[in-house]
């Protein structure tokens, strides 16, 4: 039986870097229950951006402190992340829509902040 989402209540800063090796962003992510997060994104110097977005997640447990988790945004985007709480990993897909629409890969190593 898969653990109950770990998250809740709690914020993480995840540092994700593209597979393809072209970059990266960070964002801090707050779960405020298993179907409610806000992420916002991170500057360099560590402040919390003004790009954020409270949006309605699906938490999925595929086993013990691993989780499914998505949610499409209100411009269209959709993420989707493999959450590792295990060994503090996320792997997030995002579609972005559009005449030219674009798929991106990241991994990222998370930590809780509170």
């Amino acid at each position: 039986m898969a653990d109950k989402f770990p998250a809740v209540g709690h914020k993480y800063l995840v540092d994700f870097k593209a597979d393809d090796g072209s970059g990266g962003f960070r964002v801090q992510l707050d779960f405020h229950s298993e179907s409610s997060m806000t992420y916002t994104g991170v500057r360099p110097d560590g402040t919390l951006s003004g790009n954020s977005e409270t949006v309605d997640i699906t938490v999925e447990p595929i086993r013990d402190l691993l989780f499914l988790v998505t949610w499409k945004e209100e411009q269209g985007m959709t993420v989707v992340h493999v959450e590792d709480y295990r060994d503090n990993t996320i792997i997030t897909c995002i579609t972005a829509p559009g005449p030219d629409p674009t798929f991106s890969k990241f991994h990222g190593t998370m930590t809780q902040t509170s």
